[in-house]
């Protein structure tokens, strides 16, 4: 995807995220989202992984591409920060969550080129934007499983391809070729359904 189009599907995720919280009811807040997750829980993710980036992003200024931490004990730490933020009301996670996500657009922005360190590898800091995307449009789906207004992005064929450019820049040569091969055929038929069933989604709703 072109850096515009990414940027743009960024925003339009943090925008979908704010907007399906909109349209809870204040007993909805506690109802499962994500998994184990209430709806309340999901915002308080959210703005830990918004967190995370912008220290991933101040990593990659400092030209640090050791990994943050290894991606197998990304569910320990997830943990371990959706506990450190139990304190946030669901409001204010909301507003956490817009100020901080879009805050790093802006900072990403000035960077893509940047070799960029996560757990699962290093990539540039543009490849990474895609990834951050999808995470954001991913949590709106689950945020609107209880709403009338089920999320799906304006572009899920270029979300999926800006999804799978970081995953095979990371993925090492033979794989990564084969993700880069596949992608086109995932993308004409059913992208938005596959980033829902890679990620676990549909197997569980």
């Amino acid at each position: 995807m072109d850096p515009e189009d990414v940027a743009n599907s960024y925003i339009e995720g943090v925008d979908a995220v704010v907007a399906r919280t909109a349209e809870l009811t204040s007993g909805q807040w506690s109802a499962p989202a994500c998994g184990s997750w209430s709806a309340a829980d999901t915002m308080r993710h959210l703005v830990s992984v918004a967190g995370w980036y912008h220290h991933w992003l101040d990593r990659a200024i400092d030209r640090d591409e050791s990994r943050p931490f290894p991606g197998e004990q990304i569910d320990a730490y997830t943990a371990a920060a959706l506990e450190e933020r139990q304190h946030l009301t669901p409001e204010e996670a909301v507003a956490e969550f817009r100020r901080s996500a879009t805050d790093y657009l802006d900072r990403a922005g000035e960077h893509l080129d940047l070799p960029y360190a996560f757990p699962f590898g290093t990539v540039t800091v543009g490849l990474h934007l895609g990834v951050a995307a999808a995470e954001w449009h991913l949590h709106a789906w689950d945020l609107s499983t209880t709403t009338e207004h089920r999320h799906r992005p304006d572009d899920p064929g270029g979300l999926m391809l800006a999804v799978a450019e970081c995953v095979a820049a990371t993925s090492g040569p033979f794989k990564g070729a084969l993700v880069r091969r596949v992608t086109p055929f995932v993308v004409r038929r059913s992208p938005w359904e596959t980033l829902l069933r890679r990620s676990g989604r549909l197997r569980v709703r």
